[in-house]
């Protein structure tokens, strides 16, 4: 997938709702932070309506629009709780890309992170920034040029209970080089970078933190145009359901169902915009979480 160079930058700067337009990242403030937690996502790209058409569609989320000064953003929430957003932003002639999700990782310090992220490598994609509600975001690349965000939530972090339907449940990083992201995010995250011991591969780990696994990172695809990114994996109640019903939405299927292990499925799913997003069944809630050594 292609990103979108500086109109990226672009988009996010025309972003500009007052504080009190967002909601909290936790309705029920939970006083607690965990770092290294996957606690947001905003889908970047330059179809918001039918984008969110297509994933309230999906997932059954509600969508609510919110405008100031004629930017709009738009949030998505399951069952109430906000878990992702929508940002508008228009490709300039000659880009082919359509979009991109990116996922946003809980820290306690946002300066302190973007800081130890230059320092290992990474960049700054926009600064950090403060919204009352929501907390202080930053938007960053990691030393392989992977998008990620970092945020400091104001009201605490989702606690670690079980991922509901319809929210972030997993993720899986393609990194370039997996052993060097792997430090990476162990130096800048906190993450302790464990190699999965299942599949008897050197190139592959397990991101940890808090006791529990939050992401796994191995390597990309092999192909001209492949570039590391951060693959959100949303939690649904039957697979191939979910895989139907996203066709029917005029989406398409990158990869088919396949089991992982005895306690879940998963298959990788693109939008009808060509956004790829990952689809988790999970007969035992917690079971991916729990893969820390």
């Amino acid at each position: 997938m292609k990103i979108f160079g500086t109109s990226l930058l672009l988009a996010l700067s025309l972003v500009s709702l007052r504080a009190a337009d967002l909601p909290s990242l936790n309705p029920t403030p939970s006083n607690q932070s965990l770092p290294g937690k996957i606690i947001w996502a905003d889908l970047f790209t330059n179809n918001p309506k039918a984008e969110a058409q297509f994933y309230t569609g999906l997932f059954g989320w509600t969508a609510t629009t919110l405008k100031h000064r004629g930017h709009k953003y738009i949030v998505l929430s399951s069952n109430g709780q906000p878990v992702a957003g929508i940002v508008e932003h228009a490709a300039p002639k000659g880009d082919t890309g359509r979009g991109r999700w990116i996922s946003y990782i809980s820290v306690t310090d946002v300066a302190a992170t973007v800081k130890t992220a230059v320092n290992n490598g990474g960049k700054v994609i926009l600064a950090a920034r403060t919204v009352a509600a929501r907390g202080t975001q930053a938007l960053l690349a990691d030393n392989e040029g992977s998008l990620l965000g970092v945020i400091a939530s104001s009201s605490g972090d989702p606690l670690d209970d079980e991922p509901a339907i319809g929210t972030w449940a997993w993720a899986h990083v393609f990194a370039p080089d997996p052993a060097g992201a792997a430090q990476f995010y162990h130096a800048v995250l906190g993450y302790e970078a464990a190699q999965d011991p299942r599949d008897n591969r050197q190139d592959i780990y397990l991101l940890n933190s808090q006791g529990l696994t939050r992401a796994a990172l191995g390597p990309i695809t092999p192909h001209p145009e492949a570039k590391g990114e951060w693959l959100g994996f949303i939690r649904v109640a039957n697979l191939d359901d979910a895989v139907a019903r996203a066709t029917s939405l005029g989406g398409h299927v990158l990869v088919d169902p396949k089991s992982t292990r005895p306690e879940s499925r998963v298959a990788i799913i693109a939008d009808p915009s060509d956004v790829a997003i990952g689809l988790v069944e999970l007969s035992d809630a917690t079971a991916l979480e729990k893969q820390a050594p």
